[in-house]
C-alpha cells in the first residue's frame, strides 16, 4: 500500500515558525527521523519517499501558499496515487488547544483554506487527517493575524510538543492502521 503524506504550510523562511505552518514542520521531522532527502519540482512541490513497516511512504510540501495547496499537488509526477494510495494531510487546528492532536476522516474544513483546496482539487474531502492544535484568537477577525503569527514562551514549547506527537501519531497510522491510531490519540489526554 502506498501512502501520501501531505503537510499544509506557507514556503519561505518568513513563514516557518508560524502557527500556520505546523503541518511542514510536521512531515520536515517525520523526514528527519528516517534521513530522507527533500526534492522539489521547481517552486510547486517539495517531496521526498521511503519505506516505512515494508509502506511505501511519500511526503509531500505544495510550496504554492496555503490557499492554492491543492495546486500543488498537481505537479507530483505520481498524482495518480492519489486516487490509489492512502491520503493522510497534516495541518493545524484553530479548534483544539495548542499541542492537542487529532485524527479524523473526511468531513468539513472549519474554513481552512489549504484544506478547501485540497478537496477541490482532489474531488473528495474522504482523506485522513492529522490535526494539530494552535489554538484560536480572542476574535475572528484576527484569525490571518493569528495563523501568520509565531508562538513564543510556553505556547511554542506546546506546539511543538505537539508536532513531536503528530509524528508519532503518522507512525501509529502506519504501523497499527488509521482506526487503532485514532482511538490511541482522540482518546489522550493532553
Amino acid at each position: 500500500m502506498v501512502y501520501l503524506i501531505v503537510g499544509l504550510g506557507n514556503p519561505g523562511e518568513k513563514y516557518s515558525r508560524t502557527r500556520h505552518n505546523a503541518g511542514f514542520r510536521v512531515v520536515d521531522r517525520f523526514s528527519r527521523q528516517y534521513n530522507w532527502k527533500w526534492q522539489n519540482i521547481g517552486h510547486r512541490l517539495s517531496w521526498t519517499k521511503g519505506e516505512v513497516e515494508g509502506k511505501q511512504v511519500y511526503l509531500l510540501k505544495p510550496l504554492t501558499y496555503m490557499n492554492q495547496s491543492g495546486e500543488g499537488l498537481l505537479y507530483f509526477p505520481r498524482f495518480k496515487l492519489f486516487s490509489e494510495g492512502i491520503l493522510i494531510v497534516v495541518h493545524d487546528e484553530m479548534d483544539f488547544p495548542p499541542g492537542v492532536v487529532r485524527i479524523k476522516k473526511g468531513g468539513g474544513t472549519a474554513g481552512h483554506r489549504g484544506l478547501n483546496s485540497l478537496i477541490e482539487t482532489l474531488k473528495t474531502d474522504d482523506f485522513l487527517r492529522v490535526r494539530v492544535g494552535i489554538g484560536k484568537p480572542l476574535s475572528r477577525e484576527e484569525a490571518i493575524d493569528y495563523v501568520l503569527g509565531v508562538p513564543e514562551g510556553e505556547e511554542k514549547a506546546l506546539l511543538e510538543k505537539g508536532e513531536e506527537r503528530a509524528v508519532s501519531a503518522l507512525s501509529s497510522i502506519l504501523e497499527e492502521g488509521w482506526e487503532r491510531a485514532m482511538n490511541k490519540y482522540n482518546a489522550q489526554e493532553d
